[in-house]
């Protein structure tokens, strides 16, 4: 009997230590999108004489800054206590934070993407090369997020049914 304890707590902290992992990825997300709004209030400064970009840059920050707000928040999320029932409890609002932010991140970005396009063309005096460098980062971020989405649906399956079959054993 000492010995299933031992493994059913060596298991949960596994399990722990995974939900955590999650949690640091997705404060990376919302780190990411800060340094957008970063890039963003670079550029505004670098040309606030050309009132239209500067406005265009503005929107994208607002769309970013509602982003980061309505689906960026982590606060529901807390692992409060650290027994087996809130760390399912937890995983299963993380899932919901997921399918949510995964829903509408690609709009929010590929918007604040737009508010660049006028300045970016700017800064590299139309050359199509620099553009087309640009596309080419920005469609590789965006080949790295849907992978990074479809490892952290897996890893969020993978908690569910080890606690699923963990709590069925109690």
């Amino acid at each position: 009997m000492k010995n299933s304890n031992q493994t059913k707590q060596d298991t949960f902290q596994k399990q722990l230590k995974t939900f955590e992992k999650l949690l640091i990825g997705a404060k990376m997300a919302k780190l990411s999108s800060f340094i957008l709004i970063g890039v963003s209030i670079g550029l505004a400064i670098r040309y606030r004489e050309n009132n239209l970009y500067v406005m265009l840059l503005l929107m994208g920050i607002l769309a970013i800054v509602f982003f980061i707000d309505k689906f960026l928040s982590l606060k529901d999320i807390k692992q409060k206590s650290y027994t087996q029932t809130s760390l399912v409890s937890s995983i299963s609002k993380f899932k919901t934070y997921m399918i949510n932010r995964k829903k509408y991140e690609m709009y929010f970005i590929a918007f604040w993407v737009l508010t660049l396009i006028p300045s970016a063309s700017i800064h590299f005096d139309s050359n199509v090369s620099g553009i087309l460098s640009i596309s080419a980062y920005i469609s590789f971020v965006g080949v790295f997020g849907y992978v990074s989405y479809k490892k952290t649906e897996k890893e969020i399956a993978s908690l569910e049914s080890t606690m699923e079959y963990e709590l069925q054993l109690q």
